[in-house]
């Protein structure tokens, strides 16, 4: 009886603590071309994206931390971070920057078999700072093909 009263409660405590936190799903379009990151700013770095591939082929993206952890760029979306971004399609290094991902690949969503464990689905746990996430092979950089947003919250003050 102890058992599965131990047993039981274990389930419980299981199910209150996996279904009490929000889910953050979003699902950007991403193309050859163009990326459309669904936000400029969130408190909270915990989140989740399935990219959205709509073109015929894979496309190759990275996501960088391109201020220094903990700070935010003010304005940062009027700013021009091409520079770095062509430096980093070059495979030069940008000492400034800190890369999160690194040519991950999104499959075209013609190719995926099951939503339910969709390939480019991504998982972030990110600390205060300002990030870029910018396509990888595109010829030419504009506003298009990268996107800035910040994330004002550091980790230890949203997990308290």
């Amino acid at each position: 009886m102890r058992k599965k009263l131990i047993i039981s409660l274990s389930f419980l405590f299981l199910f209150i603590f996996a279904c009490g936190e929000d889910i953050n799903i979003y699902e950007p379009e991403i193309s050859s071309t163009r990326i459309d990151f669904p936000f400029e700013e969130r408190k909270s770095g915990k989140f989740s994206v399935i990219y959205q591939n709509i073109s015929e082929d894979s496309v190759n993206y990275n996501l960088a931390l391109v201020s220094k952890p903990g700070a935010i760029i003010e304005n940062s979306n009027s700013l021009d971070f091409c520079e770095g971004i062509i430096a980093l399609r070059q495979g030069k290094q940008v000492l400034e920057w800190i890369l999160i991902n690194l040519n991950y690949s999104a499959v075209p969503e013609s190719t995926v078999l099951n939503e339910n464990d969709h390939p480019n689905l991504v998982s972030y746990n990110l600390p205060k700072g300002t990030y870029a996430v910018m396509l990888t092979d595109s010829e030419i950089c504009n506003k298009d093909n990268y996107k800035i947003f910040n994330i004002t919250q550091d980790l230890e003050i949203e997990n308290q």
